[in-house]
């Protein structure tokens, strides 16, 4: 069964839709948080990326627009 995913780039702060790309994949994971080979985040970049998944996700219009069936 697919999965659904929301993705960001390194620096975006996720302020606007076009910040994040969402997509479906196959896991068996309910939870990812991913970082590209050959990155090395500092914290604050993986602190400024997990809060910008929270303000997606705390926006119902753009999470059942990209698929993800999530309850309130």
């Amino acid at each position: 069964m697919a999965s659904h995913f929301v993705s960001l780039r390194r620096g975006i702060e996720g302020s606007k839709y076009s910040d994040y790309t969402t997509g479906t994949a196959a896991t068996t994971d309910q939870f990812e948080f991913r970082v590209l080979d050959g990155v090395t985040p500092t914290r604050v970049e993986c602190l400024k990326a997990l809060e910008a998944f929270e303000r997606f996700f705390e926006n119902p219009q753009q999470v059942t627009g990209s698929g993800f069936d999530v309850k309130g």
